[in-house]
């Protein structure tokens, strides 16, 4: 087992793919970054030999170390995961698979329930590329490149600029109904794959589009994209030219889970 707590196990960690992204995020975000005790359990044994420490961890995912290709995600349903039968299902997929177990410092929220999925993509010293998705979807949507409902760019040199007022002339793409349409329903279809029930899952999916409030923006725009050219120099010399930062809404902020390099982009 290791843990972030400890600095040693946090370097064999970096060899996670997706426990490295979320190490990032806490290197250079720390603010936004919704996750603590962050640990590694590699084998059912291990999680049962530990089960007093892990057994009210909130958070999970699934990972593999990065001499592989990065693993397939085995989905949930976010809330009060059975550790035992998806590290089965991981374990099925990779033999090396191990289960990512954290605590997150609020009530994790119904994945029909949050105002918004985003990815905020940067490219220093030329823009910053925004995926959004709206209510009733999550961060899976955009970091798979699977649909968008809003797209914006901001040019590098207008980061000092940027704020709410002027927050939409940076948009470039805005869903139409008929598409809009296609992606609530599917959705729906893989809400309702994962035993949540269909009735609440179309009660709480918009029919029509609900563009994402401005409260969420304020959010991104006063800590990420006013941060960005502080922490610039730094994510450069690290080798992080090129990153996405993707997750959902908990209530009213953004708290992204990962930060992850140009490699790891439209991951399944």
């Amino acid at each position: 087992m290791l843990l972030y707590s400890n600095p040693q196990d946090r370097i064999k960690m970096m060899n996670y793919h997706r426990t490295k992204d979320m190490i990032n995020l806490l290197t250079y975000f720390p603010s936004i970054s919704p996750i603590r005790d962050l640990t590694i359990v590699e084998t059912i044994e291990e999680y049962r030999e530990n089960y007093d420490l892990l057994k009210d961890y909130t958070g999970e995912r699934n990972d593999t170390i990065l001499s592989k290709p990065s693993m397939k995600s085995v989905e949930g349903t976010g809330k009060n995961p059975n550790i035992e039968e998806i590290f089965k299902k991981v374990k099925e997929l990779d033999k090396n698979g191990v289960m990512v177990l954290f605590n997150l410092t609020h009530e994790p929220s119904e994945r029909y329930d949050r105002y918004a999925g985003i990815s905020v993509g940067v490219s220093l010293g030329k823009g910053i590329y925004i995926d959004a998705v709206g209510k009733g979807f999550d961060g899976r949507e955009v970091s798979k490149g699977i649909t968008t409902h809003e797209r914006y760019y901001i040019p590098w040199f207008d980061i000092r600029f940027c704020c709410i007022e002027n927050f939409k002339k940076y948009q470039t793409y805005l869903i139409n109904n008929e598409n809009y349409s296609i992606s609530r329903k599917e959705r729906i279809d893989f809400l309702t794959s994962l035993n949540i029930n269909p009735e609440i899952v179309e009660e709480k999916i918009p029919k029509n589009y609900q563009p994402i409030p401005d409260f969420i923006w304020i959010d991104i725009i006063k800590n990420i994209i006013k941060k960005l050219e502080k922490v610039d120099f730094e994510l450069q010399q690290n080798g992080l030219n090129e990153f996405a930062i993707s997750g959902h809404t908990e209530g009213k902020r953004f708290l992204p889970w990962q930060l992850f390099d140009k490699s790891r982009y439209n991951v399944k």
